[in-house]
């Protein structure tokens, strides 16, 4: 196992995100952040799995810092377990900030 901390997790779509462990080319989980109307946004975290139906549900955190933590298997990724953290992914990338918009991307 290598000393580096894993990378921070990989936004693959607007409000997702794959989180890596040891195998470079396997995701261990995927993330999902969710902002239901009326209720609090949360992120959905799963294991992953090529298929849906084969996922599992790993639970629902406040940050995306705190889903990548709770995925299981191999290096975590050094953000601190403190919600002051200045880590970037997890407090300046969040899905209405950083993703392209929709009007931009079919304009």
């Amino acid at each position: 196992m290598s000393d580096r901390p894993a990378a921070p997790p990989i936004r693959i779509g607007e409000a997702e995100w794959i989180v890596m462990r040891e195998v470079p080319d396997r995701p261990a989980g995927l993330v999902k952040y969710f902002a239901p109307s009326g209720a609090p946004a949360y992120f959905r975290c799963v294991t992953w799995a090529p298929r849906s139906e084969d996922r599992r549900l790993i639970g629902r955190f406040a940050t995306l810092a705190e889903a990548e933590r709770a995925v299981p298997g191999g290096r975590r990724s050094a953000a601190p377990a403190t919600p002051s953290s200045a880590d970037a992914w997890e407090h300046g990338q969040v899905p209405w900030d950083a993703a392209p918009r929709r009007s931009d991307r079919y304009a």
